[in-house]
């Protein structure tokens, strides 16, 4: 190859007739419909966030002043909020990562599970996360109510004396 036909091959590559590429299908009336609802509704929600922007800079203009006049006290209860919240988030935190951990002391001490508490943990028989081996039975229908209410007992009597 000579050091003079590179610039040629260039030219060449790029005045080359290209392949005719497949165009893709026509639009379906499916897919015309689409992007009409889709773009109506893009707009519908442009407008709902430009008024949504507009009514909130109006109120921000409006309460500016109170702000300004209130800030002496805002800011310390802002302070005062940001920090009661945040100790309240790591006392939390921390109470749990504490009964975490005696769970998991309480395993490794005796070797078995914590007593269940009733209410918060499944019964004994139900399937807490174990998958059922044999399909769930279909629902028995319920007894059918006596004619009759039960007679109430009756009402314990004084114990008589024996003669």
């Amino acid at each position: 190859m000579s050091p003079l036909s590179w610039p040629f091959k260039i030219v060449k590559m790029l005045f080359k007739k290209k392949k005719r590429e497949k165009r893709p299908p026509k639009p379906t009336f499916k897919g015309v419909l689409t992007a009409f609802f889709a773009t109506a509704a893009a707009i519908f929600l442009l407008l709902l966030a430009g008024l949504s922007l507009a009514g909130t800079a109006v109120a921000f203009i409006a309460t500016m002043p109170l702000f300004v006049v209130f800030s002496p006290v805002l800011v310390p209860a802002g302070i005062t909020t940001g920090l009661l919240a945040t100790g309240l988030a790591a006392g939390g935190g921390s109470g749990v990562t504490a009964l975490t951990i005696f769970m998991w002391l309480y395993k490794a001490i005796t070797g078995k599970e914590p007593p269940k508490i009733p209410g918060l943990t499944p019964a004994a028989g139900a399937p807490a996360d174990k998958p059922a081996d044999k399909p769930a039975e279909p629902a028995k229908p319920a007894a059918k109510p006596a004619a009759k209410p039960a007679a109430k007992p009756a009402a314990k009597q004084a114990a008589k004396p024996s003669k």
